[in-house]
Order: structure tokens, then C-alpha cells, then sequence
């Protein structure tokens, strides 16, 4: 029993292995000593197989959640902050600029959760080894950094909408856009968003 145990540690070096073995091992007492170290050499191969898919899922994870969604995340940070930057020395219609900014300025904050969620902690953080880290922030993530992800998208898409309806106010119905169209009102309808 010990010297299967043993060989099972020398071959793979895996803390998982062991437990693994000694979980069935435990389940085999009554077996002779042939017929587990059989069952630990099959179960020790299944593990390591797994270990390697869950390598190559690992920089999987890591080239689409840091690298490409990351890369997005900060050139969409890129062009939203400067788009509110050029948008500040606008004067003439400040109805359409302030709801340009503010979809610039809900754009960027939900690209930072997005950023954090995703690039952070379900790309990298596995890659460094710090999947310790991962799984104790993920139930905070889930409970908290989610949500907010949610909300931010929300007021995005309103944003958007309200936006188009500006637009469509000013030119389709010119009469009443001065009347519809104040910037009291827009600022009470971004709120709501």
C-alpha cells in the first residue's frame, strides 16, 4: 500500500494524485495490492490528461480574456477619454454634447469593469499562478462587480436611446425641439437612464 503511494508520488508529483489515490485506495482495502496500484496508475493518467487540458483552456482564457478583450478595453478607455475631451471645448449644442459625454463617461466605466472582470481576473490571474487569488475575489466579483457591470450597461444602451430620440427631435421635428429638447430635461432623463 505505502509503496504504491510512493510510486504514485515519484511519477507525477501531484498533490491530487495522492489524494486520489489514497480515495481509492481506501474505497479498495479489501483488494489485493496489484489491483490498486492498477487503479492508481489509471487514475493517475486521467488526472495528468486533465491537467493538460486545463493548461491549454488556461491560455485560452488568457489570449482572448487579457490579450484581445484587454486590448479593447484600452483603446475603447483611449478613444472615450478623448472623445470627452474634445467634447468639452463644444459649445454650440449642449444638449447633444452632454448626452455624448455622458455615454463616453458610461462607456469607460463599464470597460474598467469589464477590464478588471475579465482581463484581471479570468485571464491573467490563472497564468501568474494566483488561481488562490481568483477563486477568493471571484464570489466578491460575482456578488458585487457584476451588478454594477449590469447597471453601467443598462445606462449605456438608455443613453444610446436617448440620444437617437435627441437627434431624432432635432431634425425631424424642429418646432418643438426648443421646447422638448432643454438641457433641465435631458439631465433629469440621463438620471433615470
Amino acid at each position: 500500500m505505502v509503496s504504491s503511494l510512493n510510486a504514485a508520488v515519484d511519477d507525477n508529483s501531484s498533490v491530487t494524485n495522492v489524494e486520489l489515490v489514497v480515495t481509492v485506495d481506501d474505497l479498495m482495502s479489501s483488494s489485493s495490492d496489484n489491483a490498486s496500484v492498477d487503479v492508481t496508475t489509471n487514475i493517475s493518467g486521467v488526472v495528468d490528461k486533465r491537467d493538460d487540458e486545463a493548461d491549454q483552456c488556461m491560455w485560452f482564457h488568457f489570449v482572448v480574456n487579457t490579450v484581445l478583450i484587454g486590448a479593447l478595453c484600452m483603446f475603447g478607455l483611449f478613444g472615450n477619454t478623448l472623445s470627452l475631451l474634445v467634447l468639452q471645448r463644444d459649445r454650440r449644442n449642449r444638449v447633444a454634447v452632454f448626452l455624448l459625454q455622458s455615454l463616453a463617461t458610461a462607456d469607460n466605466l463599464l470597460l474598467c469593469v469589464v477590464f478588471v472582470q475579465m482581463s484581471v481576473a479570468f485571464g491573467l490571474l490563472p497564468v501568474v499562478g494566483r488561481i488562490d487569488v481568483q477563486k477568493a475575489i471571484k464570489p466578491y466579483l460575482i456578488k458585487y462587480i457584476n451588478p454594477v457591470g449590469y447597471m453601467v450597461q443598462s445606462c449605456t444602451i438608455w443613453i444610446t436611446v436617448l440620444l437617437a430620440v435627441n437627434r431624432y427631435v432635432a431634425i425631424c421635428r424642429p418646432f418643438v425641439a426648443s421646447l422638448w429638447l432643454s438641457m433641465w430635461r435631458t439631465r433629469l432623463k440621463v438620471r433615470g437612464a
